[in-house]
């Protein structure tokens, strides 16, 4: 389900990415070009592709700026940095524990995995000291 959602997201950013550049015109030199944002702010359509993109980074920040004040944007990243670290100190001990857990599991299975091969090798040694030379 989630690798669907997930597939679903990237072809869909995808087709607006590709549609939407090219549902565009982009063509500042013909006569029929009228920009969208001439009416809107009354300022003159640009002209060549450093003026249009200024046109787009100054109507990026004034959106930005109307939409988010910089005193409030501060206190909602502050009001969810507390909020992380309040769950973090909350859910602690499920973040953490299983993993110290199966780290000390792993640790005890590699002693004992020692143990006995050293337990193995000690057999052996002590049946060739304990066996008969053959000549």
């Amino acid at each position: 389900m989630k690798y669907l959602f997930t597939s679903i997201l990237i072809i869909s950013f995808v087709g607006i990415a590709i549609l939407g550049f090219s549902i565009f015109n982009h063509g500042m030199s013909n006569a029929d070009y009228s920009c969208v944002t001439s009416p809107i702010d009354g300022t003159v359509c640009p002209t060549n592709i450093v003026a249009m993109t200024l046109d787009h980074i100054s109507t990026l920040q004034a959106l930005t700026i109307s939409v988010t004040p910089l005193v409030s944007s501060l206190l909602l990243l502050l009001a969810s940095l507390l909020l992380i670290l309040f769950l973090v100190f909350i859910f602690y001990k499920y973040l953490l524990y299983p993993k110290l857990e199966l780290l000390f599991q792993r640790f005890k299975s590699l002693v004992f995995n020692f143990l006995y091969s050293q337990r193995k090798i000690i057999s052996w040694l002590s049946l060739l000291e304990n066996s008969p030379s053959v000549s």
